[in-house]
């Protein structure tokens, strides 16, 4: 449910009603919300199932092996996974009407948007703590050690989302609009807060974010001293494409809609377009709850390893390791034997040039 594009009722309706109000008359959004009560129902429940079995996947590998687990990832799996709880609301909301309270309104709302700063924060932060770490390295420089940065970091993330959630809770309330209640934006005619709560969703949710992991995609190869920089730069790519695909549609479409807003176009049809055009990039950007984790486990190999490592039986791990282990067996046989021979080689020549080796060399 997008809560940003849901609309002040002096102006005009969110995309869950059957009609807005135009300038000239009423502007008829009969076959959006036909499309929108079927098609976000069946979505949202799709992606609560994917994003359970990818965040769960991912948490688990991270209980099993302590090798694996770090402060910045873990962060995200959680985000992600409470970001996932909210999908069920929204989805029985997108079928018919908001029936959880107005409470529940304000609670849901929160939990959506506190999530959706910190997932995309938290990706975010994964790589300027790697790029940090890089230059520490390199430049000796030791302002904080690793484990005490990251703990900030989580803190500061989780605080920044917290507030800029806020603002879009206290204008959250239940109305009732055509006999059904909706969960909607309240602004009281105060249209900059409206500008304001688009603009901040698209700076904090998108631009800071996408800022990060550009500067750092780009510039972490170039500071790199380590020899898996091809590795590094791969995971940092992935992101980077994968982010930008995600929310650079969607974060267009909220800034076309605070244009709307701003009365610097305003037409039935671009109306009913903008409405549309939310809904599919929302579904879009929200694919991230199980792309995030996905991402990390398929491009970072020691959780890719693991992976494959417990998706395997007791009896083809042992195989694995047998022939891994005869192998490097043989390995060793072939390289032992090599050594002899060179080592008699070595002896043969050496008597056939001394005749009299066992007599001691004359000073």
């Amino acid at each position: 449910m997008d809560v940003l594009n849901s609309e002040d009722n002096s102006n005009y309706e969110d995309y869950y009603n059957a009609e807005g109000l135009e300038e000239y008359g009423l502007c008829k959004k009969t076959h959006l919300k036909e499309f929108s009560n079927v098609f976000l129902p069946i979505f949202y429940s799709i992606t609560c199932a994917l994003s359970i079995i990818a965040n769960l996947t991912l948490l688990i590998l991270f209980i099993k092996y302590k090798i694996l687990r770090k402060v910045l990832p873990l962060h995200m799996v959680i985000s992600d996974f409470i970001f996932t709880l909210s999908l069920p609301f929204w989805a029985v909301y997108a079928s018919s009407e908001w029936i959880f309270g107005d409470q529940s309104c304000k609670a849901i709302t929160l939990v959506y948007m506190v999530s959706l700063y910190s997932s995309n924060l938290f990706v975010a932060s994964q790589s300027l703590q790697r790029f940090m770490d890089i230059v520490c390295v390199v430049s000796t420089i030791r302002i904080f050690n690793s484990p005490k940065r990251n703990t900030i970091m989580c803190i500061l993330v989780w605080l920044l989302s917290v507030l800029a959630a806020v603002v879009h809770v206290n204008f959250v309330e239940t109305q009732k609009v055509h006999e059904q209640n909706i969960c909607t934006f309240n602004f009281h005619n105060k249209v900059g807060w409206k500008i304001y709560v688009r603009f901040q969703m698209n700076i904090l949710g998108f631009v800071i974010p996408f800022s990060v992991l550009l500067f750092c995609s780009i510039r972490l190869p170039c500071v790199s001293v380590v020899r898996n920089t091809f590795q590094m730069f791969k995971y940092e790519v992935g992101f980077t494409v994968m982010f930008l695909l995600l929310w650079f549609p969607y974060s267009v479409v909220i800034f076309l809609h605070a244009l709307q807003d701003l009365h610097i176009f305003y037409t039935c049809s671009t109306n009913i377009h903008l409405d549309f055009a939310i809904q599919v990039t929302e579904c879009i950007a929200f694919m991230h709850v199980f792309i995030n984790p996905l991402l990390y486990i398929f491009l970072n190999k020691k959780v890719w390893k693991r992976l494959r490592n417990a998706s395997k039986t007791p009896r083809e791990y042992l195989l694995e390791e047998c022939n891994s282990s005869s192998n490097m067996s043989s390995q060793d046989d072939a390289i032992e034997l090599r050594s002899v021979q060179q080592y008699q080689a070595h002896d043969l020549s050496f008597c056939a040039e001394r005749p009299n080796n066992l007599l001691p060399e004359p000073m």
